[in-house]
Order: C-alpha cells, then structure tokens, then sequence
C-alpha cells in the first residue's frame, strides 16, 4: 500500500524517494488502514522484497480484481504497442527489459500486458501472446505498422475480430498496391475534421477504401483484407505560417457497408490509436518510469505492474489530466483516502 500510495502521490523515479514516503508516511498508513503501527521495511530489504513478487500471480489479480468488462454484444477498440523499460537498460546494452500492451481506446484502461527482453526477443509475437492471453482476438485492435504480418492479421479475422494495422515501408509491394488504388479507386466516404489550439490548426481528412475485390498475394489470404483508410493529417503553425503535411494508410478486416458508421468508426479508432502513446507518457512523464533505474533482475518488472495498477487507479478517477490528479492526490491526501476507499481499494 506504501508503494501504490507513493505512485499517486507523485513520488515515483527512484526507490529511495519512494522508501522515504513510506517512512515519512507510516503513521498515516497504518491509520487510513485501521491497523496497530507497522515497522517499515528497510530501504536495503524493499528491492529484495520486490524481486520476490510472483510477477504471474500478480498480473492475474492485477486483472481480474481491475480489469476492463467487456460486453457481449458490442466490441469495444484496443490499441497495442510496445515500450521499453529504459531504467533497465544495462551499460553498454541499447535494448532492455519491454513491456508490450492493450490499452483501451476510449478510457485508456489496459486490458493486458506481457514483458520481453528487447535485446533477444521481439515485440510481434509479443503482442499475439498478449491477445492470445487475455481473449481479445474477436473484439477490435489497432497497432502501428510493426504488426503488419499474417500471424497477427490472421490471429485476429480467424477468432472474429476487426484488426485496423498501419501499413508503411515494412510491407513496400503491399504499401504500393495499397498508393495506387487509392489513386484511382472512389472512396465509399470520406470525412474531414479540423482542430485548433496550441497555436496551430489541424486538417484531418480521411478516406474509406473498398479493397474487398482486389489481388492480394497468397500469404495474406486468411487476413481477408477489405478496408483501407487513407488519411492526410496537414497541420499549420500559426505563428511561423508553415504547413506540415503527412499521408497514413491502414488496412483492416472491416467490411465495408453503405452505413457512414462503419467507415468513421475507423476513422476514429485511427485517431485514438494514440491512447497507448498517451498511456507511455502517463508513466514515462507523470509517473517518472524512464527515471527508474535498476540492474536488478525482476525489479523493473515488478514496478511495471505496480505503475499499471496505480494508472488503473488513476484512471477511475476519470481525470482531466493525469499529472493535475496525481498533484491534487498529493495536496489533499483525505480525498485521495475518501476516493480509494470508494472504489473499494481501501
């Protein structure tokens, strides 16, 4: 409880910051907890304690006791991508310990997880096993170019599911195909969605694509592709009078209807891919993971999973924004008591 207290509490990116919440702390732990005063753990001995923890057991009850209840009738988005644990990166290694996730479109929530060793293992299969482990094959996943490959595109039509998977150089022969029938085939809708703020505008204009009917090399074919998404993101900044412009392309599983529903649905999830990149900020910035240095084996995976609680915490909440909750939590600890004890963590 010391530990998750001290995340919300904005006391992350070094064990020993988070040792001395705990000891400076301890009455009121052991208070808000209803119990007789408890000796704190040494700051020598919290690193060994945390090496011990059962990571497999911990992530079951991690997600089961908080995890994402899923309709049966309506499928819900999740977005997949892969993060390293920088603090775990030994000298003279660029790859360490990863974390690859599912994350949840609309709140953010993760629905799953499972570590790998970036210098050995890789993020692709990473990511089936992390589908394969939490049964979400038959709802809807996005991921980033990377998964673009039959295993995962097939993993996910053959159970039922929608994939929607960016397509870039990966795939060169796959990507040219895909530029060439947007340049003659007649999108069955397209949208466009203009943004301002921050001292700039952003133009969005997505293309929906039938692609249901054309020829697809025999590797692909249990992928069943039939949409491709076209989006051209043109951003002006303001003050400099300067225009960006970049073109995407996604393609996905999704059949294509007359209902204008179906095409901004994937429009939409191509926006809210984003949520996973929001969630790696939440804990590389607001929760300080990247600062978290330790050559312990086991460590950085236990506090991982110690992060993803107290983001399924946070997220409850439903803030605003993360880091002014977390800054609120820390100023006005009776109501982060009064909002753990709502939500039955206390």
């Amino acid at each position: 409880m010391g530990l998750v207290l001290a995340l919300l509490q904005g006391r992350d990116g070094n064990l020993s910051s988070i040792h001395r919440f705990m000891s400076n702390k301890n009455d009121w732990i052991c208070h808000i907890l209803n119990i007789d005063k408890q000796k704190v753990v040494s700051r020598a001995q919290l690193p060994k304690i945390l090496q011990k923890v059962h990571l497999s057991t911990f992530e079951k009850l991690l997600f089961s006791c908080f995890g994402i209840k899923l309709s049966e009738t309506e499928k819900q988005w999740f977005a997949g991508d892969g993060k390293d644990l920088k603090g775990s990166i030994l000298d003279g290694k660029s790859r360490g310990t990863a974390v690859v996730q599912l994350v949840s479109h609309d709140n953010r929530d993760v629905a799953g997880q499972l570590f790998y060793q970036g210098d050995k293992e890789s993020e692709k299969p990473t990511l089936r096993t992390v589908i394969e482990n939490t049964g979400l094959a038959n709802q809807k996943i996005s991921a980033d170019a990377l998964h673009l490959c039959p295993k995962t595109t097939s993993l996910i039509n053959e159970a039922g599911g929608i994939f929607l998977v960016g397509l870039k150089g990966n795939q060169p022969t796959l990507l040219q195909d895909m530029i060439d029938y947007a340049n003659f085939l007649k999108p069955v809708h397209q949208l466009t969605t203009i943004d301002k703020g921050h001292g700039r505008i952003e133009k969005r204009t997505y293309y929906h694509y039938n692609i249901e009917g054309e020829y697809f090399d025999k590797r692909w074919a249990t992928s069943s592709f039939k949409s491709l998404v076209k989006t051209i993101r043109e951003i002006t900044y303001v003050k400099k009078n300067i225009t960006t412009t970049c073109v995407s392309y996604y393609i996905s599983n999704q059949e294509v209807t007359k209902d204008k529903a179906t095409s901004e649905s994937l429009f939409k999830a191509v926006r809210q891919h984003w949520s996973v990149e929001v969630s790696n900020y939440t804990r590389d910035v607001t929760l300080k993971e990247d600062k978290f240095k330790t050559q312990l084996n086991g460590l950085s995976k236990t506090m991982a999973n110690i992060r993803t609680l107290a983001v399924k915490i946070l997220s409850m909440s439903k803030p605003k924004n993360m880091t002014a909750q977390i800054e609120r939590f820390a100023d006005k600890t009776n109501e982060l008591v009064t909002f753990l004890r709502k939500i039955k963590f206390l």
